[in-house]
């Protein structure tokens, strides 16, 4: 009896190792689909933020400043 009892365990104790090894894999394998995912988001993400930073340094750098005199402030008057 005692040795049906260890064997019985030394078989569930196998199935289960066996089942998780199988579990880990599938959960790895898992993992690394969803970080290339993930990477790739980043980095389309990064290269939208750059370009959109390229065009707003070239909106600031084609900006002209008004001539003197017609600004959006008033002319502070003249002190005599």
């Amino acid at each position: 009896m005692a040795i049906s009892n260890f064997l019985l365990t030394i078989v569930g104790v196998g199935a289960v190792a066996m089942l998780m090894s199988k579990d880990i894999k599938q959960s790895s394998a898992m993992l690394r689909r969803n970080m290339r995912h993930v990477r790739t988001w980043l980095e389309e993400q990064g290269a939208a933020a750059e370009q959109a930073a390229k065009q707003d340094i070239k909106q600031v750098a084609e900006h002209k400043p008004p001539p003197p005199g017609e600004g959006s402030k008033p002319d502070a008057p003249k002190q005599p």
